[in-house]
């Protein structure tokens, strides 16, 4: 860059007045709202990266670091950044390179921006840098800065099906990266939904103006140790009350924790956003890059690449597509699986339903007397008498009576006693509540329908309870009949259980399901829901897995049942 633009050698100057040049070879964040003056800070940083003619490879999904090319003034040149794609591309992406770029920047001294800006959808974005993390792990071996700004979309507190690969290396590279020179700095607007796993492997963190509480929550996550709590209280506080270009940063190892305004940069802003009727012009002049050598290395590790491929026998991003369809149809899956379990169940109480009718109907089409008893038969008739009237009640069933004997009575089960007892039986030996038994059954665990159902199955004995828990009984059995087999594995299990919950607990059910044997906090269950962690409505989602057993709780945090994991 020409120093006829600058004031100074600023590979000299300390950072933002505190930190040292020599701490920015350590893993730093940048966090901050959108238009906090985050990505304006951060190039700030870079340059002094640049002056040092370190190794770096930006990141931008956005296409706004490309002004690293030009002067503040857009007259003078700014630093010889080599731009990969975006609309001001000295060689343009597509997303079959991102293998190939990758060993380029690996085994090169460059600085450059990967510009995806332009590669279309976020699918797309998602592969490149799949393909792109990957080989650049495995390449790169001295040290080189890597910006991921937007780090949220690479390293994501929820990751989709087909992004779990991406996280993975993202995290690699984060966490054990140092011994293969990767030097990582995050940028992100919603640190919330960055991998903690990732985000609390910073070293130093800039906290700018952040106004959401969970936002600042994660922010009191990293700084819980570095301060004491009442001056962490008091930044998270003022947070909000940040002006553009202002921000906390913390950087233990130096013994820095500061507020701080960042300095104006000597490269042009292309991250600012034009006012309302404005047009901003694009600089006159950019930094020289020969792209010669540069052009003929890519092509050749493209050559490479594609014939690694084909010796694997595909793509990468065509195997991520497959992998991608392969999970939507196990969910598909598992979601028909438990509606045909729900129908078989159906299907089984109306054959036994029928089957009784039938019966009922048979019989009164042919009685049959009963049996004589022996000291009748050598008696003499009686003689005939005309009948009373009388009114005729039928004996109500005891617990504990055979089940052929306790259905005398009206000759069926109630439908919510029936239902119940599909339940018990398909589980059985299993031993549930009777609320997880309603649940099962499709019933409400209240109301004088489920009352009836499950006073007959008591008074019918067909049913055994113990300290609070019921199963079916072999009388019960009997009478249940042919059921359908029950879910024998922890994904049919849950698709089964979220087929029969009411709103919002199934969603909350697969979302703790997802996090496995982790327990997480009601806000970031709510967080991943797009929810807040109060109301009636999702008070009783909670109550609802908490009181069927389907949840553990640990203090206020939560993880989803051993019968899902």
């Amino acid at each position: 860059m020409s120093h006829a633009a600058k004031q100074g050698d600023r590979s000299e100057l300390p950072v933002a007045g505190v930190l040292s040049t020599a701490a920015l070879d350590e893993r730093l964040a940048i966090v901050g709202t959108s238009g906090s003056g985050k990505t304006y800070a951060a190039k700030g940083l870079v340059e002094h990266l640049l002056e040092a003619s370190a190794r770096i490879c930006i990141v931008d999904p956005l296409g706004v670091w490309w002004g690293l090319r030009a002067g503040a003034d857009g007259v003078s040149p700014g630093y010889p950044v080599v731009v990969f794609g975006g609309r001001h591309a000295d060689i343009a992406l597509d997303e079959s390179m991102g293998a190939a770029l990758s060993r380029l920047i690996g085994m090169r001294p460059l600085a450059c921006v990967v510009d995806l800006s332009e590669l279309g959808s976020a699918a797309a974005r998602r592969r490149f840098m799949a393909a792109f993390a990957e080989a650049l792990y495995e390449a790169n071996t001295e040290p080189l800065h890597l910006v991921l700004d937007e780090a949220d979309l690479w390293a994501p507190q929820r990751p989709l099906p087909e992004a779990h690969a991406l996280l993975g290396r993202i995290e690699e590279i984060v966490r054990r990266g140092r011994v293969r020179g990767f030097i990582p700095w995050l940028i992100t607007q919603r640190p919330a939904v960055v991998h903690k796993d990732v985000l609390s492997q910073a070293d130093i963190l800039i906290a700018m103006k952040l106004t959401s509480s969970q936002d600042r929550d994660a922010v009191g996550g990293w700084i819980e140790g570095q301060a004491d709590r009442a001056e962490g209280r008091r930044i998270l506080a003022d947070l909000p009350k940040l002006s553009r270009g202002e921000g906390y940063l913390w950087a233990p190892s130096d013994g820095v924790l500061a507020r701080v305004a960042f300095p104006q940069i000597w490269t042009y802003d292309s991250s600012r956003t034009p006012k309302r009727g404005e047009r901003i012009a694009t600089p006159r002049t950019l930094a020289e890059v020969d792209l010669s050598a540069i052009t003929a290395a890519l092509a050749e590790a493209r050559k490479s690449e594609h014939t690694k491929n084909a010796i694997a026998g595909g793509s990468v991003p065509r195997m991520a597509e497959l992998e991608h369809q392969l999970a939507e149809r196990h969910r598909l899956l598992a979601a028909a699986q438990a509606r045909i379990a729900a129908l078989e169940a159906e299907a089984t109480a109306l054959r036994s339903r029928l089957d009784r009718i039938v019966s009922l109907a048979t019989e009164g089409a042919h009685p049959v007397a009963p049996p004589v008893p022996q000291a009748a038969r050598s008696s003499p008739p009686p003689a005939t008498v005309a009948p009373k009237p009388a009114s005729v009640t039928a004996a109500r069933p005891r617990a504990g009576r055979p089940a052929a004997d306790a259905e005398e009575g009206n000759g069926t089960l109630h439908p919510a006693a029936r239902k119940l007892l599909t339940a018990f039986a398909q589980h059985a030996p299993a031993r549930f509540t009777w609320g997880q038994a309603a649940t099962l059954a499709g019933l409400k665990p209240s109301g004088g329908h489920y009352n009836a159902g499950r006073k007959q199955l008591r008074d019918m004995g067909l049913v055994e309870e113990i300290a609070n828990l019921v199963t079916v009984s072999p009388a019960g059995m009997e009478v249940a009949g042919e059921v359908p087999p029950a879910p024998s594995s922890a994904e049919e299990r849950l698709a089964l259980w979220c087929a029969r919950l009411p709103s919002p607990a199934p969603d909350m059910l697969r979302t703790l399901a997802a996090q496995g044997e982790r327990y997480i906090e009601p806000e970031e269950l709510a967080l991943a829901l797009g929810k807040k962690a109060t109301g009636g409505h999702w008070n009783s989602g909670i109550a609802l897995l908490r009181n069927n057993g389907l949840i553990e709780v640990s203090g206020k945090r939560l993880r989803v049942g051993a019968l899902f994991r």
